[in-house]
């Protein structure tokens, strides 16, 4: 069998345009589609998540990850680097959300948007645990020299500092969110962590200030402190608590009220008493 029998001649017509080859385009869909030029947000798909690190039935759920763009994965609620993202905030919101505390004029949630921080809470309740050890001892050892007294430091008043000062920002926190919670108000508990834990400013200066020994300044600057902080509290909590159906849930703002006058008191018997003809120790 030779080659020319299974010959067969092609003709091409150079007119004839070439077939034309669709190649298959890759398209980045994750911030839209191009349509006519323009690009078009898919909002549908956006979710959103609760940076509490509960699900949406108010329920602990040990499985949840939390996908941190700046960190660019997911990371489980065990893991460091899930926690790392509530402490992502600069010197700048820090200062400006403790000036928001002090002169309570904008809707706090507003002022924190979208990124609550942990980090604000921590280190202020940390600053007024020192501060308070710090100026009460030295308006201590004032009011033993005026009395011809010796004055010995009680670190005691330290760690009775360490464990009121945390209940109150964390615990009392925690409390508040799990009975908003059960009254169906759907609070967020990082929102009301920031509201105990940016709320103690003022009491960065008060206790600067109590240093004097004068009995009635120092009850003065404790109303002060207790009516700023106070106010910004219930201001920022009354549009949660309106969430609730039950129209009773409006006494949880007495409530909170008591809870703060308590704190005040206890600071100023604890921290801001100096007897200074008598014995001089501080909480005494």
């Amino acid at each position: 069998m030779s080659k020319d029998e299974y010959s067969v001649v092609v003709e091409m017509d150079d007119d004839t345009p070439p077939p034309v080859r669709e190649e298959l385009e890759f398209q980045d869909f994750s911030s839209g589609s191009d349509v006519g030029g323009k690009i078009v947000q898919d909002n549908n798909k956006q979710t959103t998540t609760d940076r509490t690190g509960f699900n949406d039935t108010g329920f602990y759920d040990p499985h949840r990850t939390i996908r941190t763009e700046s960190q660019g994965g997911s990371y489980p609620l065990w893991s460091i680097e899930y926690y790392a993202q509530y402490f992502d905030v600069d010197t700048a919101q820090v200062i400006e959300r403790a000036y928001k505390s002090l002169y309570p004029k904008d809707d706090f949630v507003n002022v924190v948007g979208s990124n609550p921080d942990l980090y604000g809470p921590f280190w202020i309740t940390t600053t007024v645990i020192f501060l308070l050890f710090v100026t009460s001892s030295i308006a201590g050892s004032i009011a033993a020299f005026m009395s011809n007294e010796s004055y010995t430091y009680d670190f005691k008043i330290l760690s009775f500092g360490v464990a009121a000062l945390y209940t109150y920002t964390f615990g009392i926190s925690l409390l508040l969110w799990i009975t908003l919670k059960y009254f169906g108000c759907k609070p967020s508990f990082l929102d009301i962590v920031d509201l105990y834990g940016y709320g103690l400013t003022i009491w960065i200066p008060i206790s600067i200030v109590c240093v004097v020994p004068h009995e009635t300044l120092r009850w003065s600057m404790v109303a002060i402190g207790f009516v700023i902080s106070g106010f910004f509290m219930l201001k920022n909590l009354y549009p949660v608590i309106l969430r609730a159906d039950a129209k009773t849930t409006r006494l949880l703002l007495i409530f909170v009220l008591v809870i703060h006058a308590g704190f005040a008191l206890l600071l100023k018997f604890k921290f801001f008493s100096y007897d200074i003809e008598g014995v001089v120790v501080p909480g005494a």
